[in-house]
């Protein structure tokens, strides 16, 4: 089992581990929280040579509770691609936020915010660090590399997630059955259409992020369970849902017939009340629809990387207000899911 960050795993269609000893081998997302940004990768043992066995050393845990500031810390990770590098620091500053939502940094609210706690350092974090250890001098992981704050105005600020707060969650995601992706648009769907929930009516009118429903078709899964027109779902399976999209990825490792977990808002007076459904996926009817969206999406991702350096994914925190205004507020995505 191998802890990372869910930025490096995100959108992956395969995942590899490289070892010490140089050697790869083809790995398996067992799960992943994308809030914290964490996920855990496995690797059969059957599949590793037992030459890279010998020269593998499991990490041992330390406490990033009873981290002082100013301890000296390492940051070990893959900067740039060039293989495992090591750079060292300080512990700068602990109980540091990132808003999982809009990956965005706040220090001057850190005790009221949401997100991850993180570690800042600085210790070098550059691209290819991400996922790596921060360890204390005693060789204890008390970190998972995660972000740098990149802006021409600051220097040696860079993050890790706190390890002690997120224990619990990378024991969880160890236990999750990983899945495979269905093939050939056979995923089963929920019998919805619907459209993500724009962060100006999560902020002007109170409305939960997640996808809000149009339209039910009828003896769908969804129909079949009591889903209505204008419930707002929020979570899948336990994975929060943030816009159609991320339904629609979710969707994909499922089969029709299978049931599933959702977790969704219903309007209840002036407010809305969480629900938890359970429905029965259906038969997608929409496949060759399903595989001409995928070669869109597969392709505007491909455009969007020839016009980004190379980095780590948080590195567009500086982003100017003008740039970001010309980030539509809704995804839309009609069809059957």
């Amino acid at each position: 089992m191998i802890a990372t960050n869910y930025h490096v795993i995100e959108d992956a269609e395969t995942v590899s581990v490289s070892f010490i000893d140089g050697n790869s081998y083809e790995a398996t997302v067992n799960g992943y929280d994308e809030d914290r940004d964490l996920a855990v990768v496995s690797v059969s043992l059957d599949d590793i040579s037992d030459d890279t066995l010998d020269e593998i050393s499991v990490a041992a845990i330390g406490s990033s509770d009873d981290l002082q500031v100013g301890e000296q810390v390492v940051a070990i990770g893959n900067a740039l691609g060039y293989g495992q590098s090591v750079t060292t620091g300080i512990v700068s500053a602990k109980n540091r936020r990132l808003d999982g939502s809009v990956q965005d940094f706040d220090s001057d609210n850190a005790d009221e915010a949401d997100g991850v706690n993180l570690i800042q350092t600085d210790a070098a974090i550059n691209p290819g660090n991400s996922g790596g250890a921060l360890l204390n001098m005693d060789g204890e992981v008390v970190g998972i590399n995660s972000a740098k704050l990149a802006s021409t105005e600051v220097e040696g600020m860079g993050y890790a997630i706190a390890i002690s707060d997120v224990a619990d969650v990378l024991e969880n995601l160890m236990n999750e059955t990983p899945r495979e992706k269905v093939e050939d648009g056979n995923h089963g769907v929920l019998g919805i259409t619907g459209t993500s929930v724009s962060d100006e009516a999560v902020q002007v009118y109170g409305m939960p992020a997640g996808v809000y429903v149009t339209e039910i078709t009828e003896d769908s899964g969804a129909d079949e369970a009591g889903i209505k027109k204008n419930t707002i779902i929020t979570e899948f399976n336990g994975k929060r849902v943030k816009d159609i999209q991320t339904l629609v990825d979710l969707l994909e490792y499922y089969e029709p017939g299978e049931e599933v977990e959702l977790t969704v808002e219903v309007i209840d007076g002036d407010g809305y009340k969480e629900k938890t459904v359970t429905v029965t996926l259906s038969e997608n009817t929409n496949k060759d629809e399903d595989k001409e969206d995928q070669e869109d999406k597969k392709n505007n991702e491909k455009e969007d990387q020839s016009e980004e350096s190379e980095g780590n994914l948080y590195e567009d925190w500086e982003n100017s207000e003008e740039e970001k205004e010309q980030i539509p507020d809704i995804r839309e995505f009609f069809g059957q899911w």
